[in-house]
């Protein structure tokens, strides 16, 4: 959405948005690998930045995608905002070929985010504990 609103400016027209366009998506992949890499070896810092700059590139093309790469790494932030941009868009999201190849549990958690429940801090399909008597 702001690689639109830029590109809007310059003079190139159409071939320069084409070319914006295929930096924004390599930066894009980058931004996924060093959010991959920073939760693969626990480097929480960089897993939070990797997570900011890539909410700042929500867009209803990335935002499934997003959303299943929050669930993956444990990005709460993330997916946090990829659950709000996709209630905020449904109309032009759900129409997306990627949403019905979203997870189970990322369609779970957008149908609650959707409905006002949040998630409890339990593991899913865990039981709780009896207090014993």
């Amino acid at each position: 959405l702001r690689e639109e609103g830029s590109s809007e400016g310059s003079s190139g027209g159409a071939a320069s948005g084409g070319a914006s366009s295929g930096a924004a998506e390599q930066s894009i992949a980058q931004l996924q690998a060093v959010l991959a890499a920073a939760h693969k070896y626990g480097v929480l810092r960089l897993l939070r930045w990797a997570e900011g700059q890539l909410c700042d590139k929500l867009s209803c093309e990335m935002a499934c995608s997003l959303l299943s790469l929050a669930h993956v790494y444990g990005a709460t932030e993330l997916e946090r905002n990829c659950l709000a941009f996709m209630k905020a868009n449904m109309a032009n999201v759900v129409k997306r070929a990627e949403f019905a190849t979203l997870p189970p549990e990322a369609l779970v958690k957008f149908n609650m985010h959707c409905a006002g429940i949040e998630p409890s801090e339990e593991e899913p399909g865990r039981k709780r504990k009896r207090d014993d008597e």
